[in-house]
């Protein structure tokens, strides 16, 4: 390559280069002016010389574990719930189910929006007091349920046994081989349907 030639290119790659900074600046906001020039306070937009600032803190809360169902299994998923939480906001999260994305991968839930009533607790034991709406949970769904709730509850410190009543009055509940108790009920009991 001839010596013209190669200054031709290297002149050519130079214009080039001028070329695609001067986009690039002009890209980046950067003003061709070389001063910076004054806004008058009635041009700015609205709200921008406010005193107070304008942006939103957003509450913060603490990690949370629930249980839902996956494939018939309980399967754990984080959740964030307001600093002052209460054990009822726990199951609200259960009734509330899935979100969309968890949906999507086979996600549910078996306790139905209004089926508590209220949870308090008491000597290391929550007490939930289920609404009658419970009883349209049937059969296999209910064992489902009853089993996102225990883990859910007892998935917090202090708690090792869930007691459960309908409407104010003790129940006695399904365990999973058939039989029936009025005791509280622990992760033990639902040992079949443990997360994998």
């Amino acid at each position: 390559m001839s010596a013209a030639k190669r200054h031709r290119l290297a002149r050519a790659a130079l214009a080039l280069l001028a070329a695609s900074s001067v986009v690039a600046l002009g890209a980046c906001g950067i003003s061709a002016e070389g001063s910076a020039n004054r806004i008058e306070p009635a041009e700015v937009p609205f709200g921008l010389l406010d005193a107070e600032p304008t942006t939103t803190v957003a509450e913060t809360g603490r990690p949370a574990t629930v249980y839902l169902l996956a494939d018939n299994r309980l399967v754990a998923v984080e959740r964030t719930l307001p600093a002052n939480d209460e054990l009822g906001d726990l199951l609200a999260l259960v009734q509330a189910g899935p979100s969309e994305v968890e949906r999507s991968l086979g996600v549910t839930s078996s306790v139905p929006a209004g089926t508590v009533a209220s949870v308090d607790q008491s000597r290391g034991v929550a007490r939930v007091d289920l609404t009658t709406a419970f009883g349209d949970v049937r059969g296999g769904e209910q064992l489902l349920a009853l089993g996102q709730i225990v883990y859910t509850l007892t998935g917090q410190p202090g708690i090792g046994g869930v007691e459960l009543s309908l409407e104010g009055d003790a129940v006695e509940l399904p365990l999973a081989d058939g039989s029936v108790t009025d005791r509280p009920l622990t992760r033990d009991d639902f040992a079949a349907l443990a997360p994998v």
